[in-house]
């Protein structure tokens, strides 16, 4: 059931990151033609593309939650004892749920109050703060779904160094 709910959030951020990805590549290419063999330049080009770029890096961010794939100082996993590198984990857990839950919360407010429109593009800047909010929503959603596994799993060198111990001991008793 987590499985299935991670997926379809997955899936939801991932399909807009490849749309807004074929957008920028169709309009950029668009722009080059039109520069080059018309001399003219569409005004809303750029506006455009800069404003999907925010939705793919956002959104990006939400997937690389999901993976567990964002830059981490690894080498600290073989200074500390496992617990405290679980009691790091935690705590980077709760930085994590609370910095997500303030992005969602200040993201719904900002909505909610902006009024400004883009020049070029004729759109509410209501689109520009949106996917902040669904980006804090979805990585909420992300942690939560894996309250379980940090507050109860071991941590990963736990598992080498048990491996570890095991050979050890089988090459003392073969000794």
């Amino acid at each position: 059931m987590i499985d299935k709910i991670k997926k379809v959030f997955n899936t939801i951020a991932n399909g807009i990151c490849e749309l807004s990805l074929v957008v920028i590549i169709i309009v950029m290419m668009t722009v080059v033609i039109t520069r080059y063999f018309f001399n003219f330049t569409p005004p809303w080009s750029e506006e455009l593309c800069l404003f999907l770029l925010t939705w793919v890096g956002l959104f990006s961010s939400c997937i690389a939650e999901n993976k567990d794939s964002h830059i981490r100082l690894t080498f600290i996993d073989g200074v500390f004892p496992p617990k405290v590198l679980r009691i790091f984990g935690i705590i980077r857990y709760l930085l994590k749920l609370v910095f997500f839950g303030l992005m969602t919360y200040y993201g719904v407010q900002i909505f909610s109050n902006t009024k400004q429109m883009f020049g070029a593009i004729k759109l509410s800047y209501k689109w520009q703060i949106l996917p902040g909010v669904f980006t804090g929503a979805f990585c909420l959603i992300f942690l939560l779904l894996k309250t379980k596994i940090i507050f109860t799993d071991t941590h990963e060198r736990d598992k080498e160094r048990q491996l570890e111990a095991i050979l050890n001991e089988e090459g003392a008793l073969n000794e």
